[in-house]
């Protein structure tokens, strides 16, 4: 099927300008490039290709493999007007790559080298440009570990996860990826090379990474990195418990950071959460409170088939009641803990952890979920392709606050949109002062149109109640332009300044205009 799409806007002297810094094989203007190139994967726009509407394509998609070429290429586009998006591995969920100005694409892709390894320091300098899986299939048998494991790791990379502020599923232990900088090489608009001060014991100054992680591609590129590492864990211990309700479960997530533990994992699911994750996998516990699945959870896993199946556009045209039916369910909730390192320490630390659990009233259910969710962990974004296919859609939300509002922020998302969307959630991502939320929503409509709109306002009004409720816009995915519009709001008074810094860096907007709500 032929796809319509608007001529490049570039110019055949311009093209050649952008080949001569990069080699004519690095650029390319051919249609199935801008087409691949012209979005990432926020469900706005799978909806728009599910129809063949490819609005935003960018002019040109260029492959630097230097920091050199970058700074050229930026120098050149800064002085032509021309917008510059980085990009990674295309799998974020804000629109954080659309370029809605058209320009350059900047594939970061080619840069993907693991520089060097300084074992004692345990430093590792890498180029901005390799995917998080690669980075760890070539650290690991060296003795490391980055312990950044989101769940996109096949096909996002570490530029990605500096852009975005990235978490992975074990941040609990080795934290988020801001906490795991020791220096980065950034590219400013005007073509000039920085590399910011290396982290130093005691040194009181200006944290340059910090200012510049988060920034999605807005004030410049990060071409290299220097991070911490990690040996590889010797050792791991898997436990799993049940609690009656929520808030049993978030209490015994509290107390076991707030008793200087560091888990690797320690994720709770909701009720109806607890039902589609496998809260029964090989080797549980014979004595545990529930060996085997309830009728419930029977008849549900019954459900979350047929919703897979012929019935899902019906029922999810119906999302209220949908809602309603999960508050049927028997309080069951299920907290998965991995906790790893040495083989003393990981079993010091799960004692520990099993003796609060306990106290805190939950009922052990042995090894195997926990097993099961580490086998598996990957699994679930790769299964969000069957409900668009289904005629629906599927996005989710991670947001954060501290214990106290941790409930009451739930419980109002929950219901703002309950008559919008089918919601459920887990909670991860656990520190001393918080955690964060992790919303699944799904619902369908009539036609395409209706469930854009549909989509735009189950955001809107779940944003709004997380702004009222103190929470953040994100924790880990990123802000790109589907949540940019509420930056404002919670920056407050501090939001001009952000102007002002982006227009100090980037003077004449070539950076992904548009992107963080920084409309030009």
């Amino acid at each position: 099927m032929a796809v319509p799409l608007k001529l490049s806007a570039l110019s055949d002297q311009r093209v050649d300008a952008l080949a001569a810094i990069v080699g004519h094989e690095h650029v390319s203007t051919a249609t199935h490039d801008r087409l691949l190139y012209s979005r990432d994967m926020w469900p706005q726009t799978v909806l728009w290709t599910k129809r063949g509407h490819f609005p935003h394509p960018p002019d040109a998609v260029v492959s630097p493999g230097c920091t050199e070429e970058v700074s050229r290429l930026l120098a050149y586009c800064n002085g032509e007007g021309i917008p510059v998006i980085p990009y990674g591995g295309g799998s974020g969920v804000c629109a954080g790559i659309l370029p809605e100005q058209g320009g350059v694409i900047l594939n970061m892709r080619r840069m993907d080298r693991i520089v060097s390894i300084d074992s004692d320091a345990m430093i590792a300098e890498i180029e901005t440009g390799i995917y998080g899986e690669i980075l760890e299939r070539q650290l690991n048998p060296r003795g490391f570990t980055m312990g950044h494991f989101p769940s996109s790791i096949y096909c996002s990379t570490l530029g990605g996860y500096l852009a975005a502020r990235s978490a992975g599923q074990m941040s609990s232990r080795y934290g988020k990826i801001e906490d795991m900088v020791i220096g980065l090489e950034v590219v400013l608009p005007d073509g000039s090379i920085h590399r910011t001060p290396m982290a130093q014991i005691g040194t009181s100054r200006i944290d340059w990474n910090q200012i510049v992680i988060g920034s999605e591609g807005t004030l410049g590129v990060i071409t290299r990195a220097w991070m911490k590492i990690s040996p590889v864990p010797a050792h791991r211990e898997y436990l799993s418990f049940h609690f009656r309700g929520v808030d049993e479960g978030l209490n015994a997530m509290r107390r076991v950071m707030q008793a200087g533990l560091e888990p690797s994992v320690l994720r709770l699911y909701d009720e109806f959460d607890t039902v589609v994750a496998a809260t029964h996998g090989p080797g549980s516990n014979p004595d545990a409170a529930d060996a085997r699945p309830s009728l419930w959870t029977q008849r549900l896993g019954d459900l979350a088939e047929m919703l897979k199946k012929s019935s899902l556009n019906r029922a999810l045209k119906r999302p209220g009641w949908l809602n309603k039916a999960t508050g049927l369910l028997p309080p069951k909730c299920l907290l998965v803990v991995i906790t790893e390192g040495e083989p003393d320490l990981a079993a010091f630390e799960a004692k520990r952890v099993r003796d609060i659990c306990r106290d805190a009233r939950g009922q052990s259910a042995g090894e195997g979920p926990a097993r099961y969710w580490m086998e598996h962990r990957y699994a679930i974004s790769y299964k969000q392709s069957k409900i668009f296919d289904a005629g629906a859609w599927v996005d989710t939300m991670e947001v954060a606050t501290t214990w106290r509002d941790v409930t009451p922020l739930y419980n109002a998302v929950r219901a703002a949109v309950a008559d919008q969307c089918f919601i459920m959630a887990h909670f991860s991502h656990a520190y001393p002062d918080g955690c964060c939320i992790y919303f699944s929503m799904t619902a369908s409509a009539d036609n395409p149109s209706a469930m854009e709109a549909n989509h735009l306002k189950v955001w809107q009004t779940a944003l709004e109640a997380v702004h009222r409720n103190r929470g953040t816009l994100t924790h880990h995915h990123g802000v790109g332009r589907s949540k940019g519009f509420m930056l404002p709001r919670e920056f407050g008074a501090l939001w001009p300044l952000c102007r002002q810094i982006k227009g100090a860096l980037d003077p004449n907007g070539i950076m992904n205009p548009g992107n963080l709500g920084m409309k030009p």
